[in-house]
C-alpha cells in the first residue's frame, strides 16, 4: 500500500508541461515553456498543419478536441503565479476572442480576389451582398475559444463574465492591393503567435484538468499559426527577417489600436511584478525561435507541391 501512494504521488508530479511544481522558480518554468513548445510546436507538427491546409479547400473538416471534464477544474490547479493574475490575463483572453465574426469578415474581404480558396477558408461562402451562407473551418474552430475561456473563468471565481469585445479595424486597400493582402497575413500570423505565446504560458502555470482545457484552443491557434506562415511563405516568399519586422510593426498597430479599449482586467497586470512579463517574453521568443528552425525547411519546391 505504501509503494502505490508513493507511485501515485509520482504520477501527479506531472503533467503536459513536464515535472509540475506548486511553487516553481524561473529556470523550472522555462523547462515547461521548452516542454510544451517540443510536444506541440514541433516542426513535425507544424508541417502536418501546413499539410492539412490544401485538404481544406477541397474538403474542409474542424481540429476534434478532448473532451473537458469540467467538474474537475479548480483554482488550486494555477500554479506558481497569483491567481488573480492567472485570472486577468484569462479574462482578456475572452474578449480578444470574442469577434470572430468580424474577424473571418475582414479576412474574406482581403483574400477573396487575391485567393478565393484562403478568403472560404477563413470568412466561408458569402452571398452577393457579402452575408454568409455557410460558415468557415476556421470560424468553427476560433468561435469555440471565448466560450471556453469564459467557463474555466466561471468554474474558477463562480463570476460569469460580462466581456467587452474588441473591435476589427477597417479593411484598408490601397492601389497595391497584393501588399495589403501580404500586411493582412502577417497580421493573421502574429495575433496568431501571440495567442499561442500567451495560451501556452496558462498552461505553464496550471496543471491537471484545467492545463488540459486550456490546450484545446491552444492547439488551435498552433494549427492556425502553421497554416497561415506556410501559406505566407509560399505566396510572398520573403525573408525570415523581413517577415519579423513586418509582424512586429502589425502588433505594434494592432496593440494601439485596442489600447484604447483595455478594461480594468487588463489593467491588473501592471501591477505585479516584472517575472511574468520576463517569462512571457521568454514564450514568445522561444516560438520565434522554433518557427525559424521550421522556416528553412519550407522550400519553394514542397510549398509548391502543396499550393500549386
Amino acid at each position: 500500500m505504501k509503494s502505490l501512494t508513493i507511485s501515485q504521488s509520482k504520477v501527479q508530479s506531472f503533467d503536459l508541461a513536464g515535472f509540475c511544481s506548486t511553487q516553481p522558480h524561473y529556470l523550472q518554468t522555462r523547462t515547461r515553456i521548452n516542454r510544451l513548445i517540443d510536444r506541440y510546436i514541433s516542426p513535425e507538427i507544424l508541417t502536418e498543419h501546413l499539410q492539412d491546409l490544401p485538404t481544406q479547400f477541397t474538403t474542409p473538416h474542424q481540429r476534434p478536441w478532448q473532451p473537458i471534464k469540467w467538474d474537475a477544474i479548480s483554482k488550486d490547479q494555477i500554479i506558481g503565479i497569483d491567481p488573480e493574475l492567472f485570472l486577468s490575463v484569462l479574462a482578456s483572453s475572452v474578449e480578444v476572442e470574442s469577434p470572430i465574426r468580424e474577424y473571418s469578415t475582414e479576412s474574406w474581404h482581403y483574400f477573396k480576389a487575391a485567393h478565393p480558396q484562403m478568403a472560404y477558408f477563413m470568412g466561408g461562402i458569402r452571398d452577393e451582398n457579402d452575408k454568409i451562407i455557410e460558415i468557415s473551418e476556421w470560424e468553427k474552430e476560433e468561435r469555440q475559444h471565448a466560450p471556453v475561456f469564459s467557463k474555466i473563468y466561471e468554474k474558477l471565481t463562480g463570476i460569469k463574465l460580462q466581456p467587452k469585445p474588441n473591435s476589427v479595424k477597417d479593411n484598408q486597400f490601397t492601389e497595391n492591393p497584393i501588399y495589403e493582402v501580404y500586411n493582412h497575413v502577417l497580421s493573421r500570423i502574429g495575433t496568431e503567435w501571440s495567442a499561442v505565446s500567451i495560451y501556452l504560458w496558462l498552461m505553464v502555470h496550471s496543471t491537471g484538468e484545467l492545463q488540459q482545457a486550456i490546450a484545446q484552443p491552444c492547439k488551435d491557434e498552433i494549427n492556425h499559426l502553421a497554416k497561415f506562415w506556410g501559406f505566407a511563405s509560399w505566396a510572398f516568399q520573403d525573408s525570415y527577417m523581413t517577415r519579423i519586422r513586418h509582424i512586429s510593426k502589425q502588433m505594434l498597430a494592432l496593440f494601439n489600436h485596442h489600447r484604447q479599449e483595455r478594461t480594468q482586467s487588463n489593467e491588473i497586470i501592471g501591477n505585479y511584478s516584472l517575472l511574468p512579463a520576463i517569462e512571457l517574453a521568454f514564450t514568445f521568443t522561444r516560438i520565434l525561435v522554433r518557427l525559424h528552425s521550421w522556416n528553412r525547411q519550407l522550400n519553394i519546391g514542397k510549398l509548391d507541391s502543396l499550393f500549386a
